[in-house]
């Protein structure tokens, strides 16, 4: 079924998962950020795109045989601002899986990273029944204190590029999820390449298999632009 989300409860949705200062509010230090923050959060994405474009990615799911899927993902880049921001159009999946998703203005970042966060931590609120929120400030800590950040190398048709790899575990140890052995161990890969038309090359989530559960596995992988 589609999910009926408005324009506003989105944006608000993705600012939870945005490492901020306000998070540490509590606190009289605030920390600097982190690797992992700066080259998620705080690095101009769309910067190499200097015309309108669409960036097209592949979904794959895999691992529970009644719900494994192919499906497409687009961001559809329409304005180019004085400022370097970008207004953005996206397609999240298709059909009775199509998340609807609103336009963002101004952005320097790719907003594909955030949906597909926010896609996952609803999948998992439906699941589990616990509280989106939960799940999303567990996200947000790991990138603050969780993350690995690794230099690697991809091959982009036939040619190496230098990417930026960051591995997070946000439910690593939580009692909470002593009895959902599946979320506990759930892992997130984020691959950034400057020399990808919108920085983000994939992301995927993996859940292992546990007694009487399927492992699951979600990834997204940049599959090419259109003018």
């Amino acid at each position: 079924m589609t999910r009926r989300i408005s324009a506003g409860r989105w944006l608000f949705c993705l600012a939870t998962l945005l490492p901020s200062a306000a998070a540490m509010a509590e606190t009289s230090v605030v920390p600097p950020d982190t690797p992992a923050q700066i080259a998620l959060f705080d690095s101009d994405h769309l910067g190499n795109i200097t015309a309108p474009v669409r960036l097209d990615y592949s979904f794959v799911r895999q691992g529970d045989p009644a719900r494994t899927y192919d499906d497409r993902v687009s961001a559809d880049i329409r304005t180019l601002r004085d400022n370097g921001g970008k207004d953005v159009w996206t397609d999240f999946l298709s059909g009775d899986r199509r998340m609807p998703t609103p336009p963002v203005s101004g952005f320097h970042g790719n907003p594909l990273l955030m949906f597909f966060l926010e896609h996952d931590v609803l999948e998992m609120r439906q699941e589990t029944g616990r509280p989106a929120t939960y799940f999303r400030n567990r996200i947000r800590r790991a990138f603050l204190d969780g993350a690995q950040v690794s230099q690697i190398t991809l091959d982009l048709q036939g040619r190496t590029a230098p990417a930026t790899e960051i591995d997070i575990t946000p439910f690593r140890d939580d009692p909470a999820l002593t009895e959902l052995p599946t979320v506990a161990g759930k892992s997130y890969r984020f691959v950034l390449s400057a020399e990808v038309p919108g920085t983000l090359y994939q992301i995927s989530s993996h859940a292992p298999p546990s007694a009487g559960a399927a492992g699951i596995d979600e990834v997204m992988t940049f599959a090419g632009k259109q003018p």
